[in-house]
C-alpha cells in the first residue's frame, strides 16, 4: 500500500511540474447579513471575506470567479434565509444559469439553509458567480457568527 501511495504522489508531482495539475481553489463568505430590500433580480452576490484564493481566481470586489485554467471545477454555495425570508440563488457560468437553489424560511420565524454542489467544465477565462434568482422576499439573508453565506470551488481535474 505504501508503494501505491508513493507512486500516486510521484504522479501528482509530475503533473504539477508540467503545469497540468496546478491546484486552484477559493473560499469566500459574506461578513454580514444582507437586507433583502437591497437585492434585485440577477444581482451578483459579492462575498467580501476571502479565506482561500489559490491562483487568485476569485475577485472579492466583483463576486466573480474567473477560471485561471481550463478544467473540471467543483463549485459550492451556501445561502441562509432568516425569519420569513426567502431567495432563489443562481449559479451562473458566463451569463448562463447552471444551477439553482432556494433558501426559504417560510412564513415563520426560523432559518433555512440551502446549498449547491455543481460540477462545471470551464475554459480558461470563464466566469462563474452566484446571484439572486427569480424570487426574493422578506427581510434578511443571514451571514454572521451563527451561519455563513459562502461561495467556494476548486479545480478537480
Amino acid at each position: 500500500m505504501e508503494d501505491t501511495i508513493c507512486s500516486l504522489c510521484g504522479q501528482r508531482k509530475g503533473s504539477q511540474l508540467t503545469g497540468t495539475g496546478q491546484q486552484i481553489a477559493f473560499y469566500a463568505y459574506m461578513s454580514s447579513n444582507i437586507q433583502i430590500k437591497t437585492l434585485s433580480k440577477h444581482k451578483i452576490f459579492v462575498y467580501d471575506r476571502v479565506e482561500t484564493n489559490i491562483r487568485n481566481g476569485y475577485n472579492a470586489k466583483s463576486g466573480k470567479f474567473i477560471a485561471p485554467q481550463s478544467g473540471v471545477y467543483v463549485i459550492h454555495t451556501t445561502t441562509v434565509s432568516y425569519d420569513k425570508s426567502a431567495s432563489v440563488i443562481e449559479i451562473v457560468q458566463n451569463g448562463v444559469v447552471k444551477d439553482i437553489a432556494f433558501a426559504d424560511s417560510g412564513d415563520h420565524k426560523d432559518k433555512d439553509t440551502s446549498s449547491t454542489l455543481t460540477i462545471l467544465n470551464l475554459k480558461k477565462g470563464d466566469v462563474v458567480n452566484t446571484g439572486v434568482g427569480s424570487y426574493h422576499g422578506g427581510q434578511i439573508l443571514e451571514s454572521n457568527t451563527v451561519a455563513r453565506m459562502s461561495f467556494s470551488g476548486f479545480k478537480l481535474m
